[in-house]
């Protein structure tokens, strides 16, 4: 028994050493097409695992805050506007339009809409664009600038967008790595007016691996419960509880898919990568 123990340990172990160790390939490789020469392809794999360590326990932080508040059990008041939707019979997006839950989503998100689908066109709003950015100002390094904190917002929520409207990007490390290129690394790269420096090259793997980190971490959250609420209460009330407890990260992920029934189809299969 104790040796088993040993053993699950150490696969833990592994299993938290592999992306420090992709990092540093990563590293040697963005040195490269930086073009900052030998000294930095030695020094930006060490810098970058400290920096990186720091930010994963702070990730680890954000998980469990998330997970916590998303998994709380329904208030009274929740329960008894779950069962007012319950009753009735349309679909989702109209049953989310009427006034009950129109009333429910002004209480939490503070703002009046005459449907469902026009807040939808609304997201991400003002409010989460603002979250979204104090969240990763926490993580990024104290020097990124305001103008790269903004890009690395709007990657977020388009890397968000993404894993919705084009999964397979997310599961393709060739695709992946052109998309992080075209929307991240080079808008941060345009933040130089000069020719960048050893110190430039480093920094910019810094910010950029944050809001790529915080999205996917972002995204397996969400879709766990998610998916834990479908296989328990059903389609249905799987989906109004979702509806309930998250109703700002619901809306984000369901004005990205078509329609209701490719959200729970979204939901429901995840890349082998969110299944560990």
């Amino acid at each position: 028994m104790q040796r088993n123990n040993q053993l699950l340990i150490a696969k833990h172990k592994l299993r938290k050493a592999v992306p420090i160790l992709c990092l540093l390939l990563c590293c040697f490789a963005l040195v490269a097409f930086f073009g900052c020469g030998a000294v930095s392809a030695i020094k930006a794999p060490f810098e970058m695992v400290g920096f990186t360590k720091g930010m994963f326990a702070q990730l680890e932080e954000r998980e469990t805050f998330l997970t916590e508040s998303a998994e709380k059990p329904l208030t009274a008041s929740q329960e008894e506007l779950l069962t007012r939707l319950l009753e009735e019979k349309e679909g989702l997006d109209a049953v989310l339009s009427g006034q009950p839950y129109l009333t429910y989503l002004e209480e939490q998100v503070g703002a009046v809409h005459e449907d469902y689908p026009i807040y939808l066109a609304a997201v991400p709003t003002t409010e989460q664009k603002s979250a979204t950015m104090l969240a990763l100002k926490d993580l990024l390094p104290p020097e990124a600038t305001d103008e790269q904190i903004q890009i690395c917002t709007d990657f977020y929520f388009q890397c968000r967008e993404m894993t919705v409207k084009e999964p397979h990007i997310a599961s393709d490390s060739e695709e992946m790595e052109a998309f992080i290129k075209v929307h991240l690394v080079e808008p941060l790269m345009d933040t130089y007016s000069s020719k960048m420096s050893t110190s430039d090259a480093i920094e910019v793997m810094k910010v950029a691996v944050v809001p790529t980190g915080t999205a996917a971490l972002d995204t397996k959250v969400f879709r766990k419960i998610w998916l834990k609420n479908l296989e328990v209460y059903g389609s249905r009330e799987g989906l109004l509880r979702c509806a309930i407890s998250t109703p700002d990260e619901f809306a984000l992920i369901r004005s990205f898919s078509e329609d209701a029934a490719a959200l729970e189809e979204w939901i429901r299969h995840p890349p082998p990568s969110e299944q560990k």
